[in-house]
């Protein structure tokens, strides 16, 4: 009998086992998408042209719980920002806590995952928990840190990708690395364009889109794929629709998809309401555009696929992971 259909009979170790594997590889990937950020608009600021009316606000609203009162208060404090959103422990959203977590999860399940998988998290973990990256931070050598920590990221799905056997556990993963992907990916966009008022016609060029794009590792691809066109509108397509970038929003909804289909196919018991509630999502952006997206609004659009996401992770929460 496979996991799944286990999980939904109520199985409480099997459905701690699928929890702990979605988590582990959700926090990955929420690390790896806040150190890009980080990395983009680290450079940015020590950019001449750029440093007089550069700030990390937009970061601190992506990634942070702080009020707006404490985001003026450190926005305009590069050491202090990447203390708190690196370090800090006080910040549930830290790289360092957030990786704490994925350890924790990882550590569960321990006879679930390969000993390469344990290490390459267990490693990431002693790294940013050690000594010498606050000091490294605090000696100017923050950028060395954050291309350290990205490094353990991409390590670490290297790692899984070559030696986690293709299962259930492998699809629990890869569900909660997609639908972390879908949500930053669009909660990035969403904040880029509220500096434009959403305006899907503005006439804005490359330079302005390009700390966007390099920051969903996109920018290399947009300049090979988009020759043509209106940046702006060309930036929404890929980032939203383009099937063939790994970090667009609809390319992480069709993964979601997928693996609800295929966990369905391999079990009819499994819960198919959970696959149609992603398949209408996948629907929605699969035969949206621009026209679409500017009738709903952008904003407003977007809010949407995130909430969309959020409701079907709750509830893939409460099918498989509901053991008390």
């Amino acid at each position: 009998m496979v996991l799944n259909v286990l999980i939904q009979k109520n199985d409480n170790m099997l459905s701690r086992i699928a929890e702990s594997l979605f988590w582990m590889n959700r926090y990955v990937e929420r690390a790896e998408g806040i150190m890009r950020m980080l990395q983009i608009n680290f450079v940015t600021s020590l950019d001449k042209n750029e440093k007089e009316h550069y700030n990390w606000q937009p970061v601190l609203q992506i990634f942070t719980y702080l009020d707006d009162a404490s985001i003026e208060k450190i926005k305009d404090d590069t050491q202090a920002t990447l203390r708190y959103i690196i370090t800090d422990k006080s910040n549930d959203n830290s790289i360092r806590s957030i990786i704490t977590k994925a350890r924790e999860n990882a550590r569960g399940v321990q006879d679930h995952i390969t000993k390469e998988t344990w290490e390459s998290i267990n490693e990431y973990y002693q790294k940013v928990n050690s000594k010498h990256m606050e000091q490294l931070l605090d000696s100017g050598e923050q950028l060395y840190v954050i291309n350290t920590l990205i490094e353990h990221s991409l390590y670490f799905y290297g790692v899984a990708e070559v030696t986690m056997p293709r299962g259930e556990g492998w699809n629990f993963m890869n569900m909660g690395k997609f639908i972390e992907r879908g949500v930053q990916t669009a909660a990035i966009l969403d904040i880029k364009f509220s500096d434009i008022d959403y305006d899907i016609n503005n006439p804005m060029d490359i330079p302005y889109w390009k700390n966007l794009l390099l920051s969903v590792s996109g920018f290399e691809y947009y300049m090979k794929s988009y020759h043509t066109g209106l940046q702006t509108q060309n930036v929404l397509d890929m980032i939203i629709m383009n099937t063939n970038f790994p970090r667009s929003i609809l390319y992480s909804v069709k993964k979601v998809s997928h693996i609800m289909d295929k966990i369905v196919h391999d079990s009819p018991e499994a819960d198919q309401d959970l696959q149609k509630t992603i398949g209408r999502l996948r629907s929605k952006i699969e035969y949206s555009d621009l026209q679409t997206i500017s009738r709903i609004g952008l904003h407003d659009y977007l809010e949407e696929i995130i909430t969309d996401i959020y409701a079907f992770s709750d509830k893939l929460s409460k099918v498989y992971f509901a053991y008390y």
